[in-house]
């Protein structure tokens, strides 16, 4: 059945050579035209020259080129209005979402299985209107904030609040139940989520996240880690946005004790930047937290090699597949557990800390980075349990054959 199958993907975010989510589109992809005998992939028209010139790179017999992509985008209106931020991107891709179904509904539904894949939340899982084909959904995400930690959205809490109040009462969207409630499968992309669709009757699979693991051959043993004890270098690397939970980081760097030698490496852009570059400076501890601005990969897997653990303390991350790049590279996590991250790491490879108040929060944070800065032998044993995890636990093949499974159990 495997060879035969014709797959119909729908991944608004495709494209190569991209970190996030459009990165994650375009391994899947990859993965999937390995797999299956016919694979579409709808995506965005944005993103046409970028897989036009990737795709000429390749070989004749690479599977890739047996792929048919599809391309739409909405007009230019709303294009030139999302690009100057005036529509959200969750506007404009649930805008998108209804407009596919009704351009590619009918061709869609001549497949086998129609598979929802990026930008895969519970507030916008498609539109799609089957009659014949196999809806598969997921990996799904339902991220929310911790009530704990809405304060840190200063003005803008009631969104996060308000986002939270509607996933928590999903079923009562009529147009969201039947689609859920007709669904072949609905995989969830972390725990939270698989209990919060459980709660609600839906018979979601077993987690699977939405990224992989990074394949290296390099030995995390051979890389330069000597370091003298009470001295931790720190990195970060992602979007500089409210929900990323930087403020925590700061602030609990602040809190470390002044004769720890620490230093925090920011990599990545976003509309936060300058509140928190302010921030540093107030707290004063702008000399050991350089922000860096986004860098190409080439960059950042230097910068990982140069780094001793990777300080993740997101507050609303469905996955967070960063922390699986920092645990390829043989980087202990320490982060606030719960969510994406929460699934991906272990007592063995990081330090949890538990989603308590922002105080709280805070001087847990503190007294892990002071653990690790104390102990560097356990950073590196650590760092060693976090790339075998990465590698044994989130294997990209693994979770390209287990979605065709599901395809197979699937397909009518």
């Amino acid at each position: 059945m495997k060879g035969q199958m014709k797959i119909f993907l729908s991944a608004y975010a495709c494209e190569p050579g991209k970190g996030s989510e459009p990165g994650v589109g375009w391994r899947w992809a990859n993965g999937l035209a390995e797999r299956v005998g016919r694979l579409t992939v709808l995506t965005r028209e944005d993103n046409r020259q970028t897989i036009d010139r990737e795709l000429a790179k390749l070989p004749v017999e690479s599977p890739l080129r047996r792929v048919t992509f599809l391309y739409h985008d909405l007009c230019k209106p709303l294009l030139w209005a999302k690009r100057k931020k005036l529509l959200p991107t969750i506007g404009y891709y649930a805008l998108w979402q209804w407009s596919v179904t009704r351009k590619f509904g009918a061709l869609a539904d001549q497949f086998d299985i129609v598979h929802h894949l990026t930008f895969c939340t519970l507030l916008c899982p498609g539109l799609w209107r089957l009659k014949h084909a196999a809806y598969v959904l997921g990996p799904v995400g339902a991220p929310q904030v911790n009530p704990h930690y809405l304060p840190l959205f200063g003005g803008k809490a009631w969104v996060q609040k308000m986002r939270g109040w509607v996933i928590h009462r999903f079923p009562s969207l009529p147009w969201l139940r039947r689609l859920l409630g007709t669904a072949a499968a609905v995989v969830p992309a972390n725990s939270e989520t698989r209990q919060l669709l459980m709660s609600h009757g839906i018979a979601a699979r077993e987690v699977m996240l939405d990224t992989g693991a990074p394949f290296t051959e390099e030995v995390p043993d051979a890389r330069p880690r000597v370091a003298q004890p009470n001295a931790i270098r720190l990195m970060y690397a992602g979007q500089l946005e409210p929900r990323k939970g930087l403020e925590l980081s700061l602030r609990a760097l602040a809190k470390v004790p002044i004769d720890c030698d620490w230093s925090f490496d920011v990599f990545g852009a976003g509309p936060d930047r300058d509140r928190l570059a302010d921030m540093s400076t107030k707290l004063e501890i702008e000399k050991r937290v350089k922000f860096h601005g986004a860098v190409p990969q080439t960059e950042l897997k230097k910068s990982f090699h140069e780094a001793d653990a990777f300080l993740f303390t997101s507050v609303r991350d469905t996955s967070g597949g960063v922390n699986l790049e920092a645990m390829a590279q043989g980087l202990p996590i320490i982060c606030v557990a719960h969510q994406g991250v929460g699934d991906i790491t272990d007592e063995t490879c990081a330090e949890r800390v538990s989603q308590e108040s922002i105080s709280e929060t805070i001087d847990d944070l503190a007294a892990a980075i002071v653990r690790l800065a104390l102990d560097p032998v356990r950073r590196l044993e650590m760092g060693r349990a976090a790339a075998h995890r990465a590698q044994t636990c989130f294997s990209w093949n693994a979770k390209f054959d287990l979605m065709v499974k599901i395809y197979e159990e699937t397909s009518h």
